[in-house]
């Protein structure tokens, strides 16, 4: 079974390791046309549920209680099963950045879900903050037999000017972090 496991998250091709803990591996992609360097993490939790991870994800608005880099996330307005959401992203030694994202909670093969997320074009709400160049990606979730298999993917340019140190601090150590924030908040809510 762990094999079957294994194949099953196995990184998108020519993404090589970066980083890895006790129950993570974190990879970057090659560079996309845009010049920006997709992140992905596939992990594996024990002791947490999909009904956990759905229940915490499905709520939009909550993701600045979870995540130090979100500073706040508010749904604007729904259509249907999509939500827009407006996010402000704070990283050290940056101004706020600004993203209005459309999200979406998907069905995946296998009995998962995939909570995805693509950014929508707009101007910034109060004006002062420096607006997302790009963000898209998903947390996809499913039960397996050692725990939530959980895989993170990030395509993401925070627009503006951003010294290379800390875009590579990112793609590394600010990964880790999101995926430590989480499965933290999911095993002790």
């Amino acid at each position: 079974m762990w094999l079957m496991t294994t194949a099953a998250l196995a990184a998108p091709p020519n993404y090589r390791p970066t980083r890895s803990t006790e129950h993570c591996q974190m990879f970057l992609g090659p560079a996309m046309d845009n010049g920006v360097v997709p992140m992905h993490a596939e992990c594996t939790w024990p002791g947490v549920t999909l009904e956990k991870a759905d229940a915490l994800f499905s709520g939009w608005a909550t993701h600045d209680e979870i995540f130090s880099s979100i500073v706040s996330s508010d749904i604007e307005r729904t259509e249907g099963d999509v939500a827009y959401v407006r996010q402000v992203h704070r990283a050290k030694g940056i101004s706020d950045r600004e993203a209005l994202l459309k999200m979406q909670k998907t069905r995946v093969d296998g009995g998962g879900l995939r909570f995805g997320w693509t950014l929508e074009p707009s101007e910034p709400k109060d004006g002062g903050h420096v607006m997302v160049a790009f963000d898209t990606g998903y947390w996809e979730f499913r039960d397996g037999p050692d725990g939530l298999v959980v895989v993170d993917h990030l395509e993401y340019d925070p627009g503006g000017s951003v010294p290379g140190f800390l875009v590579r601090w990112f793609q590394t150590s600010g990964l880790e972090t999101v995926l430590s924030e989480l499965e933290t908040w999911m095993t002790t809510h």
